[in-house]
């Protein structure tokens, strides 16, 4: 298959194969499926395959007409009989349940229950499921209108699962409709990302070659020889379909169907070129694991970005956060933004505890908007946004003198970080944007800054000339950190405890109200500080250690005292009463 860049024009079409469903739809052979696998995968991989999968068509149909069958169960079936081209008379049109479906989708839906059977298949990879079908079965202009009259409608997030859908399709129409949200929807940013965010094959592609090898013959021994017997557009459909089935219950015959994928990714020729290398890396990470080392070396060694793209979303969908250390490694050198993207977005997502590509992204993915903006998560309730460990190795790696080639992607890294620092992490922060050689022109990257320590240093910028748009944005953020210090609801409360280390973090807070910088010389100096703990003298009056004198390195003093259940500085205000009881 050659590859071009749509929307862009694509020059002259590859042999289309649009032969008849109707000739083999009566005598559908039932390919067997491992001893006891659940029913939901199954029918998925009848609807992946496009013939029965350890069930057949009478077992589909009686799932579609029994109304005690689990939603989902009966969603797969429609679609699976859908592209098997069997129906059941009388029921609700396809389109009007993808509609039902497109309606009830939302982040967090109970419409979309987990399945042990499917992990982490939820609703938008329902959706996507079905927009397979929809293609597959020959119904892609009907799928069309219908994301059409969605595009606009509903929540964000169910636009954007539309706009996915929409670049999965990948037909002229299909893109074009993108194109015109990009104009004049209410999210440009989401229809430009999806166009850009390309992946390959689309399902256009895929339905005009369905029958390159017919249904009855998409055993798996024998996609295995067809996969073997050479590399070109018949058996790179083979290698589609081959990365669907379960592992394969002898050890010997499973190695030889995941030598033939690697064997594919490998192989250059005239008719073994990205794409056909691409959907052997799918398959292969469908089917297998490997390791990080695997995947990580697999990606310094592949020279054609696309290729090394699909191999990040392999690593990622298949082991998450454990892969974040070697995505760091590889994005100091990873000279592609498209990677780039893929590589950091992953640090980010993963080491707060969210699911970045699920597994299912290795088949359809979904463009990288949608875990950015809706991440998903299956950490545990309360756990920190991102543990120190996992923002010290982020901010260390930066310090190093690494960053990402890209400087849009290099900026977005600094501005992602910046929610998530306080402190002395704040100062380390600080201390990377201020080395950025176009600061005054990127004060939107504070946009994110949470911590009112970095006050001081943000007011003595405010004073430097900058483009007025800048500028602006960088009042915006003081006075939202002004307000943030002032108020009592602040994200990080402070600590109350009696104890010295509570009272170094309030004397702490207090010094952003008093430190004024006038220089660049007093800003190196004001950023080369590190704790408070080194800088002050605690002297306390009394033996219960309740009042205390601050000596600090500048020079001056504070008082202060523990009233009313925390510290508070007897030098700037009187002490509030105890509210009455």
């Amino acid at each position: 298959m050659k590859h071009c860049r749509r929307p862009r024009g694509c020059g002259s079409l590859l042999p289309i194969f649009l032969l008849s469903f109707g000739s083999f739809a009566l005598s559908i052979p039932i390919h067997a499926a491992a001893q006891g696998e659940p029913l939901e995968r199954r029918l998925l991989r009848t609807i992946q395959i496009g013939t029965p999968q350890g069930i057949s068509v009478a077992h589909i149909k009686k799932i579609v007409e029994d109304p005690n069958s689990k939603y989902i169960d009966s969603i797969l079936a429609r679609s699976a009989l859908l592209v098997l081209q069997q129906d059941v008379q009388g029921l609700v049109p396809y389109e009007e349940v993808l509609d039902s479906v497109l309606n009830n989708l939302a982040v967090e839906s109970n419409a979309f229950p987990p399945l042990p059977a499917l992990p982490q298949f939820r609703g938008k990879e329902t959706v996507l499921t079905m927009v397979y079908a929809m293609v597959m079965s020959g119904n892609q202009e009907h799928l069309i209108d219908l994301l059409e009259k969605h595009l606009l409608t509903g929540s964000k997030f169910k636009q954007a699962v539309v706009l996915s859908a929409l670049r999965n399709v990948g037909t002229p129409r299909a893109i074009g409709l993108m194109q015109k949200y990009a104009e004049s929807g209410p999210d440009s940013n989401l229809a430009q990302a999806a166009i850009a965010d390309e992946d390959y094959p689309v399902l256009f592609e895929l339905h005009d070659r369905w029958n390159m090898v017919p249904p009855a013959q998409r055993t798996r021994d024998n996609l295995r020889q067809i996969v073997q017997g050479g590399c070109n557009q018949r058996a790179a459909m083979a290698a589609y379909w081959l990365g669907f089935f379960a592992p394969n219950i002898d050890p010997n015959a499973e190695e030889a169907e995941l030598q033939a994928l690697e064997a594919m990714a490998r192989k250059n020729t005239s008719t073994c070129e990205m794409m056909e290398h691409v959907i052997a890396l799918k398959s292969l990470g469908l089917r297998s694991a490997r390791s990080v080392d695997y995947w990580t070396r697999l990606a310094r060694n592949t020279s054609n970005v696309w290729e090394r793209h699909q191999i990040v979303i392999n690593a990622w969908s298949r082991w998450g956060p454990k892969f974040a250390p070697a995505a760091l490694a590889l994005l100091k050198t990873e000279p592609a933004q498209y990677v780039q993207w893929e590589l950091w977005d992953g640090n980010f997502q993963t080491r707060q505890g969210h699911i970045y590509r699920p597994y299912w992204n290795i088949w359809i993915p979904v463009n990288i908007l949608i875990p950015m903006s809706f991440p998903e998560s299956e950490g545990i309730l309360g756990k920190p946004a991102m543990e120190e460990s996992d923002l010290n190795a982020l901010l260390t790696w930066r310090e190093s003198g690494a960053q990402p080639k890209d400087p849009w992607v290099a900026n977005h890294m600094l501005y992602n970080l910046a929610e998530f620092v306080s402190g002395d992490d704040t100062r380390r922060w600080l201390r990377l944007f201020n080395a950025h050689p176009q600061r005054n022109q990127n004060w939107w990257i504070l946009g994110d800054l949470q911590d009112p320590a970095a006050l001081p240093l943000l007011e003595y910028w405010s004073t430097l000339p900058a483009p007025k748009d800048q500028a602006e944005m960088l009042k915006g953020r003081i006075a939202y950190l002004q307000n943030r210090s002032r108020s009592k609801s602040a994200a990080t409360r402070p600590c109350c405890d009696p104890t010295e280390t509570c009272l170094l973090e309030q004397v702490n807070r207090s010094v952003i109200d008093v430190v004024t910088i006038h220089s660049e010389a007093e800003a190196r100096e004001w950023l080369a500080r590190t704790s408070l703990p080194n800088e002050v003298t605690i002297h306390y009056a009394d033996a219960m250690k309740r009042a205390a004198t601050i000596h600090m390195k500048t020079g001056s003093d504070q008082h202060w005292e523990y009233l009313y259940d925390c510290w508070r500085n007897t030098d700037r205000h009187a002490p509030e009463a105890a509210p009455k009881q």
